[in-house]
């Protein structure tokens, strides 16, 4: 192999991996995150589960307030079924629908999905 051989291939070797470099990084799209929350006010406990975007969660919380990431839902549609009591009382909250945000209450527990 010649001089000039050698060096027309080294550019066509850093080409070609300059051009999937390029290919990786085109493809790269931002992560789309939706973090759901549940928060219990002082004196209840709560449960929730359901499914947003086609991803299921599962979330409890007694006196403070538990929270999961969601990665790249299909979607927006949403729904959860939503159990809390505190001493005296208990409730069961069924919510669907198709929204990018979501806030909803069950007596004294706030669910929302951002």
């Amino acid at each position: 192999m010649t001089k000039h051989h050698a060096s027309v291939l080294g550019m066509a070797v850093a080409f070609t991996l300059g051009l999937t470099a390029l290919t990786v990084d085109a493809g790269a799209a931002p992560r789309n995150i939706k973090t759901v929350v549940l928060d219990c006010k002082q004196g209840w406990r709560a449960g929730a589960g359901g499914s947003y975007g086609g991803i299921g969660f599962n979330l409890s919380c007694a006196n403070g307030r538990d929270s999961v990431r969601l990665e790249d839902p299909v979607g927006s549609a949403y729904n959860v079924r939503i159990g809390v009591e505190d001493e005296s009382i208990g409730a069961d909250c069924a919510y669907f629908g198709d929204d990018a945000t979501v806030t909803e209450t069950c007596i004294a527990v706030k669910f929302t999905i951002r």
